[in-house]
């Protein structure tokens, strides 16, 4: 899964989930409003629970964000779409024997004498 993704899944379902707790008590409140009995209960607690969701999923989305944006992230720029990609592929740069430093290997050490030893 791509960087951050999770995270907005995370996110979004626990936003599904407070569904679950808010309509619910918000319901009761205007309920008990409307009739002007008192609320129940388990009321203010639904409320409470689906607010502490809510600011769990905010978390989760931003944490998200934070890792798609932050400095040094991948922009989604393909390296595939770059237009000098093909010459760094078997066939499409210059021939190795066209160029005067073919055997120059950064791994090797260079000659130090003229007898050829390392």
């Amino acid at each position: 899964m791509k960087l951050g993704v999770k995270q907005y899944l995370t996110g979004l379902g626990l936003l599904f989930v407070s569904t679950l707790f808010v309509p619910q008590a918000v319901s009761d409140f205007a309920r008990a409003d409307s009739t002007g009995t008192p609320a129940p209960t388990e009321a203010p607690l639904l409320l409470a629970i689906g607010f502490l969701i809510i600011l769990a999923a905010a978390a989760c989305i931003g944490w998200g964000y934070w890792l798609t944006h932050r400095a040094g992230a991948p922009r989604g720029a393909n390296p595939e779409d770059d237009p000098d990609e093909p010459l760094l592929r078997p066939g499409y740069g210059p021939d190795p024997s066209d160029r005067a430093d073919w055997r120059e290997n950064p791994l090797r050490r260079r000659d130090q004498g003229t007898d050829g030893r390392s």
